[in-house]
């Protein structure tokens, strides 16, 4: 038992083999009991045994605890002090080199220390260096020492670029900005001295170039050489070419242009000696004539300014040696430019002749200024082969332009003042005006020119002389147009005339510019003088005819001069492209808009007049209803009669105010239909309205519709004398099949009249006849679409109903209609079973 228990203690009696063998092991109840209770036994003998070793040994275990605590407290503090240090070195190796790294940074630090203390020592040293250098430039700038205080601010500038210790800092930007006010006051000290050097007096009566040495000595080589240091001292600060630019701009403003801004101009005069020694010279003066009206030649002025520009350059320019300096140095490259434009200002644009005459004179005046522009180029640069600009020499090529243009706004010019004038010259025609060569000839000599002996260009007359072959005639009529019409068409003349003129010079482009110039003053003047007189022109009818007669006179001659261009300019221009306003669609264009301008302001009064005319032929103006109710009666007839003399005084005024020759018979008459058809129309409304006439009442209307019918066909008779002018006239031909298809030579059939055969004398208007010749009525029939109608009327209101019935029949009535005549028969008849038989026959036939 003590064996088998002593295996099971042992430490292999755990492994699995062991116990396996020990679950295999075949053991007894008996035994099993045995062991367990020998096993208490034991168990309880180790406990006693246990307790009894705590017992002995707890004094030792507390003395050990002790000491441990103590040992622990000790290696804690071992260990912070361990850690400290660790935190201080790390550990060995780390530690080492830590503090060999913290070493060499401190080095380093050192070491840059003193390099940043030995850079702020040179810089400070660079600092004092300049600043020596900018006290020694600024007692130069004070000095006047103009050359060296620039060399001093270009080398004080060198030295602040090359500082490298001053690369990024302030200080370095402030010493730049210091060098830059000392330059601009070295710059503004030499421009003083420059203008002590070269005064430019102008006065009321002169203008004078004064030469001052700076050194107090009176000769040009002491000046030359002022001008050469001046000079220098710009170049040291690279703005020698400010001079040349500050001199010439002083120059041209303060002599030249004032030199050319007066009219007079006397011969200019220097102080230089009779040997011509140009040593002795120092001032140059002109004499100025202000106020004064004669202008001074283009060569007298060109002669002025060599002179000037000679004293100039050789008083400034000579060098001790007697050579001449660098011209760039006095003058700048645009100097010459200037002077030439305000020469060709003074001598060619503001002086372009309006004639051809005086256009043969200008071009040698222009030659001259040519010549001029030249040498002022070759005086005033080394070079001047270089420079292209030459502002008279392409003015000069373009001188038939100019001469084209200044004429042209000659000529608007003139056509303005027509149309706003407001005086209304009228100018009556003796005759009809036949299109000839002569014709053509005296219009284009009298144009708007200043030139006395006018040419008219052979290539306009050979235009004219082609015209008249084309066509048979061309003729406007007599009658009253205004004497501005007249003007413009005479201008109009003149320019297409400038045109042919040039064509013969070869320049088509500068004809195209003649002719439509033409073409704008026939519209420059539809617009303008239609806008600013509108309302007189409508207030005064006798005025708005002359309107129309001058709108028609316009559009006759610019059909004209729209062939007359079109030969002139297709002769001579065949390889050319002219502007589109110039061709025959252009004028053509331009003549239609003065018929519809004129057509539209006559039917514009017409219908005015019309509307009165109506307004008075039935006495709307009356107080009550009707007016023709009971005419029978007292109050009747006198509004009847009223009525009547305020319509023959208001159709004898407007008849007065177009009576020819202020239009034509055409005209007239064709007017004065208008007027007589409103008032036979109000006359027969008026009497259609009343539905019950009495006998009384339908014999004083039909006195009176034939009082109105005698009136107005007795406005229609015109004296033989009038007629007799017009009798030759008849209609034009239609143009032939290779006319122009825009052709407005037609525009005559509005004026002319085909039926003029009356011969017959007008009765006196003191005593107007009660009947009319035949020729008169048959004007007032065919003109007045309603007068016979009235006549009709005025015997319907006394005949009976059979009368109406059989004239019915007859066709006498054909101007009424069946429901007018019905209407008539129920106002002037009963009631009767005849009278409805009456009716029923007026309407079936």
């Amino acid at each position: 038992m003590d064996v088998f228990v002593a295996k099971i203690l042992e430490a292999d009696a755990h492994s699995l083999h062991s116990t396996d063998a020990l679950i295999e092991s075949e053991l007894t109840l008996d035994v099993a009991q045995q062991l367990s209770a020998e096993l208490d036994a034991r168990l309880k003998l180790c406990k006693a045994e246990l307790r009894q070793s705590l017992v002995d040994n707890y004094g030792t275990y507390i003395s050990a605890s002790d000491e441990v605590e103590r040992a622990q407290k000790s290696i804690a503090q071992l260990l912070h002090g361990v850690d400290e240090l660790q935190a201080m070195f790390g550990d060995e190796e780390t530690g080492i080199r830590a503090r060999v790294i913290d070493a060499m940074e401190e080095e380093a630090r050192a070491r840059k220390q003193v390099e940043g203390n030995s850079a702020v020592l040179e810089g400070l040293r660079v600092l004092a260096s300049i600043n020596s250098k900018l006290r020694t430039m600024d007692a130069l700038v004070r000095d006047a020492r103009h050359t060296e205080a620039a060399e001093a601010a270009r080398a004080v500038e060198g030295t602040v670029a090359r500082a490298r210790e001053l690369d990024g800092t302030r200080i370095k930007a402030v010493l730049n900005d210091r060098i830059h006010l000392a330059a601009m006051n070295v710059k503004e000290n030499v421009l003083r001295d420059l203008w002590r050097l070269v005064v430019f007096d102008v006065a009321d009566s002169s203008a004078t170039i004064r030469v001052n040495p700076l050194d107090g000595k009176q000769d040009c080589q002491s000046s030359s050489s002022s001008l050469a240091a001046l000079h220098a001292a710009l170049s040291s600060l690279d703005a020698g070419g400010e001079l040349a630019h500050a001199f010439s701009d002083r120059f041209v403003r303060d002599f030249v242009a004032p030199l050319l801004s007066v009219p007079g101009l006397a011969q200019g005069k220097s102080n230089s000696s009779d040997d011509s020694d140009a040593a002795s010279r120092k001032e140059y003066a002109v004499s100025l004539r202000r106020g004064s009206d004669s202008a001074t030649p283009a060569a007298t002025i060109c002669g002025l300014l060599s002179e000037a520009l000679a004293f100039v350059n050789q008083t400034l320019l000579l060098c001790p040696d007697g050579s001449s300096s660098v011209r760039s140095m006095l003058w700048a490259e645009e100097c010459a430019a200037r002077i030439a434009t305000l020469v060709l200002d003074r001598c060619v644009l503001s002086c372009i002749p309006t004639t051809r005459k005086a256009l043969t004179e200008f071009r040698d005046q222009v030659d001259v200024l040519v010549a001029f522009e030249e040498k002022l180029f070759d005086s005033l640069y080394t070079d001047a082969g270089a420079i292209e600009e030459r502002p008279i020499r392409t003015k000069a090529d373009q001188i038939e332009d100019l001469f084209a243009r200044r004429r042209c706004d000659q000529a608007l010019s003139t056509v303005r003042k027509l149309a706003e004038s407001s005086s209304f010259s009228a100018v009556a025609m003796d005759s009809h005006e036949t299109w000839s060569v002569d014709f053509v000839k005296r219009l284009a000599s009298s144009s708007d020119s200043d030139d006395t002996e006018c040419q008219v260009a052979p290539a306009l007359v050979e235009a004219a002389s082609a015209e008249i072959e084309k066509r048979e005639r061309l003729l406007f009529p007599k009658c009253t147009v205004s004497a501005a019409i007249r003007g413009l068409v005479s201008t109009a003349y003149g320019l297409v005339n400038e045109g042919a003129q040039s064509c013969q010079d070869a320049a088509p482009q500068v004809a195209a510019v003649f002719v439509d110039a033409a073409r704008c003053v026939f519209d420059v003047y539809r617009a303008l003088f239609l806008t600013l007189h509108r309302a007189q022109l409508t207030r005064v009818p006798a005025l708005g005819w002359q309107f129309f007669n001058d709108c028609m006179y316009a559009a006759h001659h610019a059909g004209i001069l729209g062939s007359l261009a079109a030969r002139v300019l297709g002769n001579s221009s065949q390889d050319t492209a002219l502007p589109a306003s110039t061709t025959g669609d252009g004028w053509a264009s331009t003549a239609q808009l003065y018929v519809a301008v004129g057509k539209s302001h006559v039917a514009t009064i017409v219908r005015q007049e019309t509307d009165e005319l109506r307004r008075l032929s039935t006495g709307s103006s009356s107080k009550g209803g009707n007016a023709f109710l009971g005419a029978s009666s007292e109050a009747g007839k006198a509004q009847l009669a009223k009525i009547a003399s305020q319509v023959r005084m208001s159709l004898t005024q407007l008849a007065r105010a177009i009576r020819p020759p202020a239009v034509t018979p055409h005209i007239f008459y064709r007017t004065l239909g208008s007027y007589a058809d409103a008032v036979s129309g109000a006359t027969i409304d008026a009497i259609f309205s009343i539905g019950d006439i009495g006998m009384d009442d339908s014999q004083v209307l039909s006195d009176h519709c034939r009082a109105v019918h005698h009136l107005l066909v007795a406005l229609f008779q015109l004296d033989v004398g009038v007629l007799e002018s017009y009798s030759d006239v008849l209609p034009l031909p239609s143009p032939r099949p290779e006319a122009a298809p825009n052709s407005l030579y037609n525009v005559n059939d509005e004026l002319l009249d085909s039926d003029d055969d009356s011969d017959a004398p007008a009765p006196s208007e003191s005593e107007p006849a009660r009947r009319s010749s035949p020729s008169a009525i048959k004007l007032a029939n065919e003109y007045c679409t309603l007068a016979d109608k009235l006549a009709q009327l005025a015997d319907i209101l006394v005949i009976s109903r059979a009368d109406i019935v059989a004239r019915r029949r007859a066709g006498l009535l054909e101007d009424f209609s069946a429901d007018e005549l019905v209407a008539l028969v129920y106002a002037l008849f009963a009631a009767t079973d005849d009278r409805e038989h009456d009716i029923m026959m007026l309407e079936s036939l």
